[in-house]
């Protein structure tokens, strides 16, 4: 009778046990691939830490490239287009090829370098012997000084040349191998000067151009800027150095605001820049951006919206009620995922993602309070819930790299 009670004892305790988050293992490779990126859930609202809205003020613009950012290629010979090596839209290397021209231009280029470089050899070799017999004093010092101002000349004319070589595409290695005697030739290769993306080009094999022509458009890598429009209202909450959250991307900073405003709407432009480099903004797109303030900013602009308990989360699965629930911790309604009727949220733990069943709460704004086994600190993805959602369902598997599996996490672990 005491054995049996004690085993309805551990059965019954083994029943009461919270069951362990499902675990999926996601290596780093698949996350990169999937764009996943987290942020730490928060012990409370950014209203009462370093950021919070500045008073809900939203503005809206286009992403636009940096003056600095776009490059152009071009060749500073003529010729006919023979070979294109790279297609619109594709990434480039600095000095990756372009494409290949026929140009008998630059094969007379090569030529001229070539006999002006021997000229210069020869006029110094002649320079050196005058430099001797001056010294013997078989010489007089006039023609040593026409021996110096002939070896520097055709120095002068075989560095000019030179020169052409290495803006036509020749580098300095490129260019001693033609003076050891490389055979000349009339195909010219146009580089990209700058790693970064092909935005256009307008040119196919056969085609001749001319000297100079625009041969490439090419993005440079780099931060983009967003161009904004800000009424005269909110004109007076923003400042150079402010921060901006863009709908559904990363962080902006404002850069510039212009003193000038648009007489038809009254409005004026606002340039914000992005904090750190991010795939989700692209050159033309519309953005909406909401102006972030210091939790001191808000309270003295007349409070900030987005406290907790106010108001719901339109369209969010599984958020219920309106208080503040103890032990919650808040995150972006954006890392919510619903099964059924469950809603839960992926948790960065050990090799990959635990499913962690939660109980969200409005908090505001984009902000919910998230009630289960989740601490505050813990990555919880927000972005490539699609992928982890997919992986959850055993469609992870990728050609040429470790399935994702899910297996159980170890009871009371993280």
């Amino acid at each position: 009778m005491p054995l049996l009670l004690l085993l309805a004892g551990l059965l019954t305790t083994a029943a009461a046990a919270p069951a362990a988050p499902e675990q999926l293992r996601v290596n780093p490779a698949q996350i990169a691939r999937a764009g996943i990126a987290t942020t730490p859930a928060l012990a409370a609202l950014p209203a009462a830490g370093a950021e919070a809205a500045g008073n809900d003020q939203y503005l809206a613009g286009t992403v636009v490239a940096p003056g600095t950012a776009l490059a152009l290629a071009s060749s500073a010979l003529g010729g006919v287009v023979q070979q294109v090596h790279v297609a619109s839209l594709q990434r480039v290397a600095a000095g990756a090829p372009l494409l290949t021209l026929f140009s008998q231009p630059w094969l007379e280029l090569q030529r001229e370098y070539l006999q002006l470089a021997a000229q210069a050899r020869l006029a110094g070799a002649k320079l050196a012997r005058d430099e001797a017999l001056f010294g013997d004093g078989i010489i007089a010092a006039a023609r040593l000084e026409e021996s110096r101002s002939a070896a520097q000349l055709a120095g002068l004319a075989a560095d000019e040349r030179r020169q052409a070589l290495r803006a036509a595409g020749l580098d300095a290695a490129a260019i001693g191998t033609l003076r050891a005697g490389r055979p000349l030739s009339p195909m010219l290769t146009v580089r990209a000067q700058y790693a970064g993306t092909v935005l256009e080009l307008p040119v196919s094999p056969g085609q001749r151009i001319e000297a100079g022509a625009e041969l490439a458009r090419i993005g440079r890598d780099g931060p983009l800027w967003v161009e904004l429009q800000a009424s005269r209202q909110q004109l007076a909450l923003i400042r150079v150095g402010d921060l901006l959250q863009a709908k559904g991307c990363g962080k902006l900073r404002v850069v510039a605001i212009s003193p000038v405003v648009n007489g038809a709407n009254q409005s004026a432009l606002v340039r914000a820049e992005q904090t750190e480099r991010d795939a989700c903004l692209k050159i033309n797109a519309y953005v909406e951006a909401r102006l972030l303030r210091g939790a001191a900013a808000a309270a003295g602009a007349g409070g900030a919206s987005g406290v907790a308990g106010t108001a719901g989360v339109a369209g969010t699965p599984g958020v219920v009620g309106t208080a503040t629930p103890a032990g919650a911790v808040a995150l972006p309604a954006a890392a919510l995922v619903r099964r059924g009727a469950d809603t839960f949220v992926f948790v960065k733990r050990g090799a990959g993602f635990a499913v962690v069943p939660v109980r969200a709460t409005a908090a505001g704004a984009d902000m919910v309070w998230a009630q289960g086994a989740l601490a505050a600190g813990e990555p919880v993805a927000v972005r490539g819930i699609v992928a982890l959602k997919g992986i959850w369902a055993g469609l992870g598997a990728e050609t040429g790299t470790e399935p994702a599996a899910k297996t159980a996490a170890p009871t009371g672990g993280k």
